[in-house]
């Protein structure tokens, strides 16, 4: 079992971009299932993802990164006893430090894991002005990430996108930086692919 695990601040868009990553992951006939552990006030569509046969768990009330470690645990052995997906996507809070969970998932015993693969969503919105509010959690997404992915590219200037990505190398991201639409699956398909899950 492979574990991708789609970080970024709460509003971001991680939902959106992880409905549009679906098809790419299961290009190949891979089984996919998806933890959502967010407080915003959408979520994954449990009955348009089960449609498509994938598995959704909910985990609300804490962070797995942190306080809800071992619901994070069940919820995988649990999936992977009823289900068997090939790919688990987890969609952590929008201040969990992917590390911790990272650490926990490959610190269980309970589960064969293939990889584990890490990528940061960055809302280029609203970057420029909570970059400073939010610099620690967003280094510490783009920390492990294989990928950055700049969401919602069609709300800002382009001029806007190039310090976007300037200010996240500042911040000692040196990997792609891919450029997406969470709403219409611009440039999913290609982070995805940096991944190489």
């Amino acid at each position: 079992m492979k574990i991708v695990i789609v970080s970024g601040l709460l509003g971001v868009g991680k939902t959106s971009v992880i409905l549009k990553m679906l098809d790419p992951l299961m290009s190949n006939g891979a089984k996919v299932a998806v933890i959502e552990n967010d407080f915003g006030a959408m979520g994954v569509d449990s009955e348009v993802l089960e449609k498509n046969g994938m598995k959704v768990r909910d985990l609300k009330g804490g962070c797995i990164c942190c306080t809800m470690q071992g619901s994070l645990m069940d919820s995988l052995v649990s999936l992977k006893n009823e289900y068997a997906p090939d790919i688990v996507v987890i969609e952590p809070t929008g201040i969990a430090d992917p590390e911790f969970i990272v650490g926990s998932v490959n610190a269980f015993p309970g589960i064969d894991l293939e990889a584990v693969h890490v990528s940061a969503i960055v809302d280029c919105e609203r970057f420029l002005k909570v970059q400073k509010m939010f610099e620690r959690p967003l280094k510490n997404q783009l920390k492990l990430s294989e990928v950055a992915m700049l969401n919602k590219i069609d709300t800002v200037p382009s001029e806007d996108l190039d310090t976007i990505e300037a200010a996240i190398r500042g911040l000692g991201y040196d990997g792609p930086i891919r450029r997406v639409r969470g709403d219409t699956g611009e440039g999913i398909s290609e982070a995805v692919a940096e991944m190489r899950i």
